[in-house]
């Protein structure tokens, strides 16, 4: 029987918010429910509270060093702020280093915890017995002990930022028949930056590579809609219900948004279960590490966080949504021309277009005909409507900016 994850939500969120102490205002829409297997026991509800305090408790000046296979294990909060970058770095690697210091002595006396000092005892006690004699040194590798920066700050800035998307996301994945709740992915993806580029080539608030872009959008030196909120939304609806149709889980669809489609098969198909639990608990790949193990715990947070907005941002000034008309136009012409021809402060036209690449912005490319371009609402409000406004002011812009090919 599929299952439907609104219901989910509803759920786990609900319980999760007794575990915090939190009144929680889910989602308008709530999907039907149905059976679901997913964990409502502390361990994970720690793991969610873990993601919580990242997003809501401490800022990009902070940061936790903890223990990558239980995130509940936090040594210690580091604060670096009025530190440089440099400075900062070496006092993180300072304090791994003390507490690799700590967790060898627990080793050492863990047949005397008499002799255990006060960081000892509380190391040694996050530790159960049944995890072997050498569960303190185990937790001394680099691949195990690990540093998460605050992210408050940058959260509340996503959240500020997503009141200008937010609801149409919603719509569309609502068509899709993809719950509502999973717009608020690129809150963990990319803090909701219109602007974010990785390392390794990801983009827009949905952080689609190049490649798999190209399999919903248009990528091209012209246009980019990955970087634009809406096209790229409508085209993670679309791969996270493939995710679904071939995991028959949400929690797994999420999941395999970081973790690739093909993983998330492979997962289920070797621990015999497509339940949250048993994946987390028994696939072991070298692939599948921390960010996607932690990765569907971090979406539930971050519901958690956008949901109350409003008790860990008191301050918070919630951006208006964006309400446009989108119109074509008949030649290839540049978007200073057409932004100065139209009236419109070009960092506005810009803030409307994100699909346009920098080419197209900063004159190397021009925008072609018929492809949308989006009109704010408010600047044909006098004007009786975009429509009727764009196409009498277009046939006034100069025939001299108004050309019949590319640049």
């Amino acid at each position: 029987m599929r299952r439907h994850l609104g219901g989910l939500f509803f759920i786990l969120i609900s319980s999760f918010s007794v575990a915090v102490g939190a009144s929680v205002s889910t989602a308008a829409t709530v999907y039907p429910s149905k059976e679901f297997d997913i964990p409502q026991d502390e361990p994970f509800h720690k793991m969610a509270q873990f993601w919580v305090d990242v997003y809501s408790k401490y800022t990009s000046k902070q940061g936790l060093i903890h223990d990558t296979e239980d995130v509940t294990r936090v040594y210690e909060t580091v604060d670096f702020d009025g530190l440089s970058q440099k400075r900062a770095n070496a006092l993180i690697k300072v304090t791994k280093m003390k507490w690799r210091a700590v967790l060898k002595k627990c080793h050492e006396k863990q047949r005397n915890p008499d002799q255990l000092s006060e960081d000892e005892r509380r190391v040694f006690a996050m530790f159960p017995e049944d995890e072997g004699p050498r569960r303190f040194l185990n937790a001394t590798g680099k691949k195990r002990m690990r540093f998460q920066l605050g992210q408050k700050d940058h959260f509340e800035s996503a959240v500020a930022q997503s009141g200008r998307y937010l609801a149409l996301m919603e719509d569309i994945f609502k068509a899709e028949g993809v719950p509502p709740e999973l717009t608020r992915l690129p809150f963990v993806e990319s803090s909701f930056n219109l602007k974010a580029r990785s390392k390794v080539g990801a983009s827009g608030i949905w952080q689609f590579m190049r490649t798999t872009g190209k399999l919903f959008l248009k990528v091209n030196d012209v246009v980019d809609e990955r970087n634009d909120p809406i096209r790229a939304t409508e085209s993670a609806a679309r791969l996270l219900k493939q995710n679904y149709d071939s995991l028959e889980s949400w929690p797994l669809a999420v999941i395999a948004y970081n973790h690739g489609r093909m993983g998330m098969m492979r997962a289920v198909r070797k621990v015999g279960s497509n339940e949250l639990r048993e994946v987390l608990t028994n696939y072991k790949s070298r692939s599948f590490g921390f960010a996607s193990r932690n990765f569907f715990w971090e979406l539930i947070a971050a519901v958690h966080v956008e949901n109350n907005k409003q008790m860990y941002f008191p301050k918070l000034k919630y951006s208006q949504l964006a309400q446009y008309t989108p119109v074509t136009v008949k030649d290839f012409i540049s978007a200073r021309d057409l932004a100065q021809g139209l009236g419109i402060p070009r960092h506005e036209f810009e803030d409307y277009n994100p699909a346009f690449t920098n080419g197209v912005f900063q004159g190397s490319r021009r925008i072609p005909p018929g492809y949308p371009v989006r009109i704010p609402d408010e600047w044909g409000k006098d004007k009786g409507g975009v429509t009727k406004a764009f196409d009498e002011r277009y046939e006034l812009i100069p025939k001299k900016f108004k050309h019949p090919r590319q640049r």
